[in-house]
């Protein structure tokens, strides 16, 4: 009654998208003492004591001297830039914006500090506000490939996968040389089904820099494309390249089921386990690998710490539900479904209604 495929199998697998911005941020440079000018020379002395202050950590002394120095030179640049940068560290995002704002409108500089602005939202997870920033710096120059990209990954956040495509494509033309940006085209080609480009998006990544990231995001759309073995010499290399690499032992412990590798499964579930051991999704795996080894009451524990660990769970419902009926209680394979079945689980629904008076 109760079997995996390959078909009903391809969702355990999990692209990993990169978000991390390791770009470099305009005027976000550690500050640098400036030689003092005969024309202005107080505002640079005060800015000049703002870094040696900055450099202390000492946030509230700067602000005061960045102050003092705008006093004396509203127009002063490099004090809005710092005084920006300090709100930020001191999670004030929201005075950074205003100064970001101030210092566009008042000295001309829109592109950076939209694009501050836009980076600084979508820290926030505010993505249609980054959006929205990017944009208006995009505006102000289309050439600046960081502004694409930063607005290609707040799409991804929201979903917007055709977009994301276009942002990252628009990007690479401005800078061909990214492996991230490679890596994150892939993936959104990978979100909606694409995923011959985005094999060939993640094998640009690799031949970029080979890093353990990509090779797992490599061998869960080559598993999508049901190149078992291929996915799972993908992940191997992963694994080589990080030996703890949580998400290529999951990725690899499922492929290793589609080819009816169940042991070996199970060894890869119990590593995820080793790594995190806190996390349900090992636990329900190895449910998984277990169960097709029929051996139920290992399968049990599996499903009873996976839903401990996430009791909202419902396939790990589902599979112990499946485990209790091969047990012959029937009463918690019931109990098991019904609660799969209100979280959705239509395989739940499906076993209720047949299954249960």
């Amino acid at each position: 009654m109760y079997n995996f495929n390959l078909g009903n199998m391809k969702k355990y697998i999990i692209t990993i998208f990169s978000l991390y911005i390791t770009i470099s941020v305009a005027f976000a440079q550690n500050p640098k003492v400036v030689v003092v000018s005969k024309n202005v020379p107080r505002a640079e002395v005060a800015y000049n004591e703002a870094v040696a202050l900055y450099n202390q950590k000492k946030y509230d002394a700067v602000i005061v001297y960045l102050n003092n120095a705008l006093k004396i030179n509203s127009n002063y640049k490099n004090a809005y830039i710092l005084l920006a940068n300090i709100y930020q560290d001191k999670g004030n995002q929201l005075e950074a914006i205003r100064t970001w704002l101030y210092l566009s409108e008042r000295l001309q500089h829109k592109d950076s500090a939209y694009y501050m602005i836009s980076k600084i939202y979508y820290d926030m997870k505010n993505y249609n506000s980054s959006l929205e920033y990017a944009k208006m710096a995009i505006a102000k120059d289309e050439n600046n490939y960081k502004t694409h990209y930063l607005s290609g990954l707040s799409h991804f956040n929201l979903g917007r996968y055709e977009e994301v495509i276009e942002d990252f494509t628009r990007a690479l033309t401005l800078k061909e040389t990214s492996d991230e940006i490679y890596n994150n085209r892939g993936s959104a080609y990978y979100k909606i089904g694409y995923f011959e480009d985005a094999i060939e998006d993640y094998n640009e990544a690799i031949r970029i820099n080979g890093i353990s990231l990509y090779y797992t995001n490599k061998g869960s759309a080559e598993y999508a494309l049901e190149n078992i073995e291929q996915a799972i010499d993908d992940f191997s290399t992963a694994i080589q390249l990080e030996n703890n690499n949580y998400q290529a032992y999951l990725n690899r412990g499922v492929a290793k089921i589609a080819r009816f590798d169940y042991k070996s499964a199970v060894e890869d579930f119990s590593k995820c386990i080793q790594i995190d051991n806190k996390s349900p999704l090992g636990y329900n795996y190895r449910g998984i690998a277990n169960f097709k080894l029929k051996k139920y009451m290992e399968a049990l524990i599996d499903f009873d710490m996976a839903i401990v660990l996430n009791p909202k769970y419902g396939e790990a419902y589902l599979h112990r539900g499946n485990t209790n009926e091969m047990l012959k209680n029937p009463q918690f394979a019931c109990e098991d479904w019904q609660k799969a079945a209100s979280m959705g689980i239509t395989k739940a629904k499906e076993y209720t209604n047949n299954q249960c008076k």
